[in-house]
This record gives C-alpha cells, structure tokens and sequence, in this order.
C-alpha cells in the first residue's frame, strides 16, 4: 500500500512540475509573466472551452431528437 502512495504521490508531483514548466515557458513565448499566463488559460481559455462543448453537446442533442423523430425511432433510455 506504501508503495502505491508513493507512486501516485511521484505522479502527482511530476504533472505538477509538467504543468509548472509548460506555464513558464508559455509565459516566456508571450513575453508576459507566469501569473497572466495562468489568468488566460485557467480562467479563460478552460471555461471557454467548457461552455463550447456543452453547447456543442446541446446541439447533437437536439439533431438526435430531430432525427430520431424523422425516421420514427423510439429514444433509447440513457439518451432520451
């Protein structure tokens, strides 16, 4: 059980330190500094993306239900 702690302990330290290092030289190749780097991609970028692929979702929803009701198939339970 230690053993799998520590690994997951290494895991997460090492994607801490990827994410730390990415931000950084991102920061570097923009000319800005770290913290408006982090501003852009965490409070920007991310929900941005979020609200598109909801939106996105929302939209095949709808063209499911609209094909569904063309061609007369009964909803399945998990996507009615």
């Amino acid at each position: 059980m230690g053993s799998v702690l520590h690994l997951i302990f290494r895991l997460i330290r090492l994607a801490f330190w990827y994410c730390t290092d990415f931000m950084v030289n991102l920061a570097n190749l923009t000319h800005s500094s770290y913290n408006e780097a982090n501003t852009w991609i965490l409070l920007l970028l991310i929900p941005g993306l979020l609200t598109l692929l909801i939106g996105v979702r929302i939209a095949q929803w709808f063209e499911l239900r609209r094909l569904r009701r063309t061609f007369l198939l009964p909803p399945t339970p998990s996507n009615s």
